[in-house]
């Protein structure tokens, strides 16, 4: 597209910045109706309307100027626009092309896990393991980052890693993600790396998701058509269709289906769940707030009880919600008991929490893009509202407090809710800060709360005592001489 001369397009502004001077300056010395005012004469007084004149020329010549910028940046926005579509558009026709020379491309025992947000979750669990069984699976594993921190964290214990801008990409890791056999993954396959998904397409996608919900996902979380977005139908692209679905009961197969499309469902249990079942050490404490961690052990070394808020995000006034609360007063109750409050915002509003610990600084934030699960070992109450968090602690045994005070926003402009799992929830519901903190004061759990949550703990968890990395990796070798097995055969 050719821009329009910016000196073309001027020519409109500077005739009417001339006629306007010069109507302005017009003499009026001879006109009979113009008399000076009085106390002054008629020269004073034409050389005020000059002045005035030229004051008048020159904001006019200002606003001229000022249009012809704002004219030209428009422009360049444009053009950046268009250039942006233009890429998009190259991505797209690359990645249509691309996810066939991936079904088509010969497989080798390649196994590349895709990381999150951050490095943590099943997938950092389910490397690690992996990583320790690199012989026993038989398998070349690779990772692939979404940032350079994820980048470093691998390379540091020593791991295969793919390059996290694709710009870095070369030949042989282009051939690597093609060849690639299994992918695991953990969330939708919508990493940094624009062609990510094209090139592991011909993969076995082994699909761990990252958690029990009550909330509607996947298939069930539509939007009106309206606000049908290309970033949601991708969204919903990635919902399958997957090899295998990991779980944590056989029993909740028919659930997930209605969320997700996959051939088989493996219910072996959340990786991340492991570190439950052991003190952390070592690579378990790769990327955990040591902060947090360090601050936790102490109160709990002198006998004080740490209490983890884990809410997960909201749609609509996100991450600003918590401000509305009365978190602070939760905060307070506790520290005056000699207890702390660690408050682990989900992933999704994490990039606020600078910001939000401004306005509640007695609050011990997580650090953001931080790993939370070895911080529960050392929880004595987890708060939560809606996240899965809650199932994965019910294996520890200890107290569960809901706090849900904008629940009625939260069902109405973020998610519905498909919560009949939770026709007992797995502890008490407070509405208000008060309510919460009556909650925290009481001496001692009921026994009907604790019977609750340890019946909806053996209602969802098959396997409660650990070993889930293990039983994936079994599941993983399957899926690699499922994938391999054409490869494989004798000539």
């Amino acid at each position: 597209m050719k821009a329009q001369s910016p000196q073309v397009s001027s020519l409109d502004e500077r005739v009417v910045a001339s006629t306007v001077s010069h109507r302005c300056t017009a003499p009026l010395g001879e006109d009979a109706s113009v008399s000076a005012p009085a106390g002054l004469t008629v020269e004073e007084r034409l050389a005020e309307i000059e002045g005035f004149n030229t004051n008048l020329s020159g904001m006019v010549e200002s606003l001229v100027d000022t249009i012809l910028h704002l004219r030209n940046h428009d422009l360049h926005k444009l053009q950046g626009r268009v250039a942006a579509l233009e890429q998009e558009l190259h991505v797209e026709r690359c990645n249509r092309e691309l996810a066939e020379v991936s079904r088509l491309h010969p497989k080798e025992r390649i196994v590349v896990f895709v990381g999150g947000t951050y490095f943590g979750d099943n997938i950092k669990y389910a490397w690690l393991a992996a990583c320790k069984s690199d012989d026993a699976l038989g398998a070349e594993l690779w990772f692939l980052p979404s940032n350079a921190d994820q980048e470093a964290q691998v390379r540091s214990m020593g791991g295969r890693c793919l390059p996290h801008t694709h710009a870095e990409w070369t030949p042989d890791h282009l051939h690597t993600a093609l060849a690639a056999a299994v992918v695991v993954i953990s969330d939708h396959l919508l990493g940094a790396n624009p062609y990510a998904a094209a090139l592991l397409a011909g993969a076995r996608q082994v699909q761990m998701w990252h958690g029990v919900s009550i909330k509607e996902i996947g298939y069930r979380n539509l939007p009106p058509l309206k606000h049908m977005s290309p970033r949601i139908a991708r969204v919903l692209r990635t919902c399958g269709h997957f090899a295998r679905f990991v779980g944590t009961a056989a029993r909740h197969e028919p659930e997930w289906r209605r969320w997700f499309s996959f051939d088989g469902y493996a219910p072996v249990g959340y990786a991340r769940n492991d570190v439950l079942t052991r003190e952390p050490a070592g690579h378990d404490l790769l990327n955990v707030d040591e902060e947090a961690w360090q601050r936790a052990g102490e109160v709990q070394a002198r006998g004080g009880r740490i209490f983890l808020y884990a809410p997960t995000f909201r749609d609509a006034n996100r991450a600003q919600w918590i401000l509305q609360v009365g978190i602070e007063r939760v905060a307070k109750a506790i520290a005056d008991a000699g207890d702390l409050l660690i408050v682990n915002m989900h992933p999704v509003e994490q990039p606020s929490v600078p910001e939000i610990a401004k306005s509640l600084p007695s609050v011990c934030f997580v650090a953001p893009r931080t790993d939370v699960y070895p911080l529960l070992t050392r929880t004595s109450v987890l708060i939560t509202d809606y996240s899965s968090i809650m199932f994965d602690f019910l294996l520890l045994d200890r107290p569960v407090l809901l706090f849900r005070p904008d629940h009625h926003d939260y069902v109405t402009r973020s998610r519905k809710l498909f919560d009949a799992k939770l026709s007992v929830p797995p502890g008490p519901v407070a509405t208000t800060a008060q309510a919460l903190v009556d909650l925290i004061r009481r001496p001692a759990e009921p026994a009907t709360a604790r019977n609750a949550r340890r019946a909806l703990r053996d209602e969802l968890h098959d396997h409660q005592h650990g070993g889930s990395a293990d039983r994936l990796l079994s599941l993983l070798t399957d899926e690699l001489a499922q994938a391999c097995a054409a490869a494989e055969e004798p000539a």
